[in-house]
Formats: C-alpha cells, structure tokens, sequence
C-alpha cells in the first residue's frame, strides 16, 4: 500500500479538484485508518464511492499530491486511468510511469521504509511547483527527520 491523491476533471481534461486523504473512523468516532484510494480504484471500485464533485466527468489516483496547482493540469487518460498530467501553458508533463520508475529506485532505510516525502509530497503538504508546473524545492528545506509511519 502506498498513498495516493484523488484527482477529478471535467469533460475536457481539466483538473476541477484533489482530495489528499479520506479517514475512516468507528461507531464512536474514532479514526480507524484511512481509505486506500488505490485499492480502491486497482479493483475496479468506482472512486465515486469515495466522493462526488459536482463539475466532475471522472477521477483517478495520481501519486502525488499538488495542492490547488493542480488546476494549473489537464489530465491524461489510457483505459480511464490518468497516465499524465500536462501543464495547460507550458506544456510540461507530469508522467505516472516516471514518477512510479522514481519511488521504485529510492533505496529504503535499513528498517525497509522508502522516504519518498520529498518526490511526492504528501497530505496537507502538497509538492512547490513552479508557473511551468515543475517541482522546485522548498526554500530553506532543511532534511527532514520527523518520523515516517508505515512502509511508503
């Protein structure tokens, strides 16, 4: 498992809305997890399962999370899944099959855990990208050494 952001568009490409992060919680309220928005879609659930956006023709998982520029996109698709997104002015692309190649190469730490943060982003800590929509870096990032849950 590892997590992923929900991306919807409309009828023309255009990213209309993300979703970082869903929470499942028990009869009292208690957070119990979080919904696997990857799972989800890999077993062919309908992600409108998951949320409804009114200016919506579709949704997808992309694994990064890009904040509110990712209205800045349009999206790719290849079989309803989204394989691309393309800056709407500069035209860079953003590939799903590169960003995957990417977190596959990052070494894990000796307990196993791939640190991917720093490619990818995260809930409610989206990547800085600049007006070409490329990745630039935070400034004054320093090393981050908070702990990671899980195995990324």
């Amino acid at each position: 498992m590892r997590l992923v952001s929900l991306i919807a568009y409309d009828a023309e490409g255009n990213v209309v809305a993300t979703l970082d992060h869903l929470v499942v919680r028990d009869e009292s309220g208690m957070v119990t997890g979080l919904v696997d928005f990857g799972a989800q879609e890999d077993g062919g659930g309908r992600l409108r399962e998951v949320w409804e956006v009114s200016s919506a023709t579709g949704s997808g998982t992309w694994p990064e999370w890009l904040g509110p520029r990712a209205a800045d996109f349009r999206v790719e698709l290849t079989d309803k899944r989204i394989t691309a997104l393309v800056h709407k002015t500069s035209g860079h692309r953003r590939d799903r099959a590169e960003i995957e190649a990417v977190i596959e190469a990052t070494e894990p730490n000796e307990r196993g855990e791939r640190d991917i943060r720093h490619l990818v982003g995260g809930p409610n800590r989206p990547l800085l990208l600049d007006e070409e929509g490329r990745t630039t870096e935070r400034p004054g990032r320093q090393p981050n050494r908070l702990p990671v849950i899980g195995r990324l």
